[in-house]
């Protein structure tokens, strides 16, 4: 099951950068699409991803219960990513909310002011911690074994990717406040 989420995440990863990068030009007013296909394939995949990592962390507290040792101070990082999980799907919730919504077969732009702003910041945040802190376990489930090499690289990429998705936001809500 390990090895499943680890592709699922992989999935997604790519899923969750071509989605942004399209989003940021859109929002930059330099693109026109965003991709929407593509967000709906990740959102379902980002779904399945949840269920398994509930059913892996429900495993693990059954293993500790049963063991009658919990280790808190040495799970820290375990429940660091179990809860940058969680901020992240109730800041995906904003983001699914934060830009306009369908009124009959018209789509209508919501204004994004500064709490949709700072909700998007943080969504940025919180995936790039939920994804820094979850590089490790996702390439030893692929069997990757040299990860210094690997991690380096998709640090860096993932930083600029959404250093630029963090721009886009302040540009889009500049945009907005001008108006």
């Amino acid at each position: 099951m390990r090895k499943l989420n680890a592709v699922l995440i992989m999935i997604i990863l790519v899923l969750f950068l071509i989605h942004g990068v399209m989003g940021a030009f859109q929002l930059t007013g330099v693109g026109s699409t965003a991709l929407k296909i593509i967000a709906r394939i990740a959102v379902a995949l980002t779904l399945a991803h949840v269920v398994i990592g509930i059913k892996l962390t429900a495993d693990t507290i059954r293993i500790q219960r049963k063991a009658g040792a919990y280790y808190y101070k040495e799970n820290k990082l375990f429940w660091a990513r179990r809860i940058s999980g969680l901020a992240v799907m109730v800041l995906l919730f904003f983001h699914f909310t934060s830009f306009g919504t369908y009124r009959g077969e018209a789509y209508r732009l919501r204004e994004f002011d500064t709490g949709r702003l700072i909700s998007q910041i943080l969504l940025v945040v919180a995936i790039a911690f939920h994804v820094i802190t979850n590089v490790r376990p996702m390439m030893l489930a692929l069997g990757i074994k040299s990860l210094k090499k690997w991690v380096l690289d998709i640090v860096l990429i993932l930083s600029i990717v959404l250093l630029f998705m963090a721009f886009a936001f302040i540009i889009y809500y500049l945009r907005w406040s001008a108006v």
